[in-house]
C-alpha cells in the first residue's frame, strides 16, 4: 500500500528543518552530529554477505529489549546475519554492545528520515530478506517502499497507548495503510492488540514483551553481590530517573539521616553530568561509578550517601546491588520505566502515580504483592525504609522473583512468527532468483 501522495510531499519538504532538530540534540549530546551521511542518504548502506534481517530500533531501550529477539534468531538460523538500526546515539551504543557478542554478524548504521526517496535508496542498497520494527516505529513512507519491494515487515514487541491511538486515529488516512502494510503486528497486550487492530492492522498476535525476558547477567550479578557486602548498609535503588525525578528525591534524602546508600541510575546517559552537579550542589556524600571510586567507601560515612551509577551496560549490577527499588519515570509524566529487571533480581518494586507504559505490569506486579503503588517522592523513600526494617523482605523478595519469572517467554512466542515470515521470505526470493536465471 502507497503512501498518499500529499504526506510523501510534506515529509520530502520537512527533511532541511531535521538537520535544526540535529544540531540542537547535539548541544547535550554531541554525538548527534556523527554519522549525518546515514541519516540523509548520502552514503553507500552497508550491502548484506549471508541472508540479511534488518531490524530497527529506535533508540536505547528498544535496541537493549530487541537484545532476545537477535539472541532467538542467531539460534535458530545460524548462516544469517543482522542489519541493527536506530536512530538515537544511545540506541546506536546499545547495538555496538550487542554486535559484540556477534563478531562479523551484526552490521549497524542510522535508519534515514522517513521520505520515499531515502528509504527507497537504503532498501534498495541493503537488500533484507525481511524488516523487524520495534514497538512504536510506524513510518508510512518506510512501510510503503518495502511493501514496494516485496520486503515483509513485522511489527514486533507492539504497543499503542490510548494517547497514541487517538493521535494516529487522527491521521488515518496515513497511518491506516501504514498499519495494514505489516505482514503481522506482535502485540504486547490485549488492550494493545485491539488498538492496533482499530488502527487498520491485519494480522495481529497477543505475545506478550519482549522487555521482560530479562537475564539477569551472572558476572554482573556476582560483583554486585561481593560488592553489597562491603557497602555494610541497606542499598536503594533509583531506576531510570527521567528529568525533574532526581530533585524530588534529592530534597528528601537531605531531609533524612538513616544510614543508608540510594543508588541513583539516571535513565538518559546525557544526563549524567548535569544529575551529578545537582546532587553534588545539596552536599550529600556522594561516589560517582564512572570515576571508579569505589561504592564500599559508602561504609563509614553517617547518614545517607548517594552511589550515582552513571555507566552503560550494568543495570545488572546495580538491580543485584538493591534491597529495594524505586522505579523510575513514575513520578514525572512518564508512564514509568521497566520494573521488569530489578523484580527479576529479586528486588521488590515502588511505583509511583504514572505507569502508562506499563500498565498491565505494574497492576499485576501489584495484586502478587511485587509492587506497591506509592503516592509521591517522599511516600516512596518512607515506604522504602518501613520495608528493610518491618522484616518481610526476604518475603517481598520472593514474590518479585515469581512475578518476573511468570512474565518471561515473549521473545521465542514472537521468534516464531518472525520464523514463519522470514522462511516464507527466503523461498520466495530463492524461487524468483530461479525464475531468473
Amino acid at each position: 500500500m502507497s503512501t498518499p501522495v500529499l504526506y510523501r510531499l510534506l515529509t520530502q519538504a520537512a527533511l532541511p528543518l531535521t538537520r535544526l532538530y540535529l544540531r540542537k540534540r547535539a548541544r547535550k549530546q554531541p554525538a548527534y552530529l556523527e554519522h549525518w551521511d546515514e541519516r540523509y542518504g548520502a552514503c553507500t548502506y552497508p550491502a548484506p554477505v549471508r541472508p540479511r534481517l534488518w531490524l530497527h530500533a529506535v533508540s536505547v531501550g528498544e535496541t537493549n529489549a530487541a537484545r532476545a529477539l537477535i539472541d532467538a534468531f542467531f539460534a535458530a538460523y545460524a548462516d544469517s546475519e543482522v542489519l541493527l538500526t536506530c536512530m538515537t546515539p544511545t540506541g546506536r551504543e546499545a547495538g555496538e554492545r550487542i554486535a559484540r557478542a556477534y563478531p562479523g554478524r551484526i552490521t549497524q548504521c542510522y535508519l534515514p528520515y522517513d521520505t520515499a526517496p531515502l528509504m527507497g535508496k537504503f532498501l534498495d542498497e541493503t537488500r533484507p530478506v525481511m524488516g523487524v520494527v520495534m514497538e512504536t516505529e510506524v513510518w508510512p513512507n518506510m512501510v510503503s517502499e518495502a511493501n514496494a519491494r516485496g520486503i515483509p515487515l513485522v511489527l514486533a514487541n507492539a504497543r499503542e497507548s490510548e494517547k497514541s491511538a487517538r493521535q494516529a486515529g487522527r491521521f488515518a488516512g496515513v497511518m491506516r495503510p501504514a498499519f495494514a502494510g505489516f505482514a503481522a503486528v506482535l502485540a504486547q497486550s490485549r488492550e494493545d492488540a485491539a488498538r492496533l487492530t482499530a488502527l487498520g492492522a491485519r494480522v495481529v498476535h497477543v505475545c506478550g514483551s519482549v522487555k521482560f525476558d530479562v537475564k539477569p547477567d551472572p558476572g554482573q550479578t556476582a560483583r554486585a553481590e561481593e560488592l553489597k557486602k562491603r557497602i555494610g548498609r541497606p542499598v536503594i535503588l533509583l531506576a531510570s530517573t527521567r528529568e525533574g525525578e532526581e530533585k524530588l528525591f534529592v530534597d528528601v534524602l537531605s531531609r533524612t539521616s538513616e544510614k543508608v546508600a540510594a543508588l541513583l541510575v539516571p535513565r538518559h546517559p546525557q544526563r549524567f553530568d548535569e544529575v551529578f552537579e545537582t546532587v553534588q550542589a545539596t552536599g550529600l556524600p556522594i561516589l560517582r561509578r564512572s570515576n571508579n571510586e569505589d561504592f564500599a567507601r559508602a561504609a563509614p560515612i553517617d547518614g545517607p550517601v548517594i552511589l550515582f551509577g552513571d555507566t552503560m551496560g550494568e543495570m545488572s549490577f546495580y538491580c543485584a546491588l538493591a534491597d529495594v527499588t524505586i522505579m523510575g519515570g513514575s513520578f514525572g509524566p512518564y508512564g514509568s520505566q521497566n520494573l521488569i529487571e530489578p523484580a527479576a533480581a529479586g528486588s521488590p518494586v515502588l511505583v509511583g502515580p504514572s505507569s502508562f507504559n506499563f500498565a498491565k505490569a505494574v497492576a499485576d506486579a501489584v495484586e502478587t504483592g511485587a509492587a506497591e503503588r506509592v503516592r509521591d517522592a517522599r511516600d516512596a523513600w518512607n515506604t522504602a525504609i518501613g520495608w528493610l526494617n518491618d522484616g518481610c523482605l526476604p518475603e517481598r523478595r520472593r514474590r518479585a522473583l515469581e512475578f518476573a519469572h511468570g512474565y518471561t517467554g515473549s521473545s521465542l512466542r514472537q521468534m516464531r512468527y518472525i520464523g514463519e515470515i522470514w522462511e516464507n521470505a527466503l523461498r520466495q526470493r530463492s524461487q524468483g532468483d530461479a525464475s531468473h536465471d
